[in-house]
């Protein structure tokens, strides 16, 4: 199991270290949602997001080989370190967007 999270962790590092410097990297992705001006930061925003997460992933994963987390441990850890990376984006989509969730929404049709 590490070495499958310890890679997947890596890749999502790469991948957002190259859409940090390559915005075009991130596609097309949520573009109709984000205002034109607010575009390259959200995506700067993502791939840093996307990056730190990898990072994370990849620490955890060294770290379960090196000490035997408990299950419960491992749990909050992760959920701990989630809410703390996504607070970063959520409080830029809010201050940017006036909107928390950068996705759109499915209106009912009455």
């Amino acid at each position: 199991m590490f070495e499958f999270l310890f890679v997947i962790g890596l890749i999502l590092a790469f991948y957002g270290y190259t859409v940090i410097k390559n915005p075009l990297t991130w596609g097309d992705q949520g573009r109709e949602e984000i205002r034109p001006e607010n575009w390259k930061g959200y995506v700067l925003h993502n791939g840093q997001f996307i990056m730190y997460a990898g990072f994370y992933l990849a620490a955890l994963a060294a770290l379960d080989v090196i000490f035997t987390f408990a299950t419960w441990l491992y749990v909050l850890i992760l959920l701990g370190g989630l809410a703390l990376l996504l607070y970063p984006l959520c409080h830029w989509m809010h201050e940017k967007e006036g909107k928390w969730w950068p996705w759109p929404k499915h209106k009912k049709k009455k």
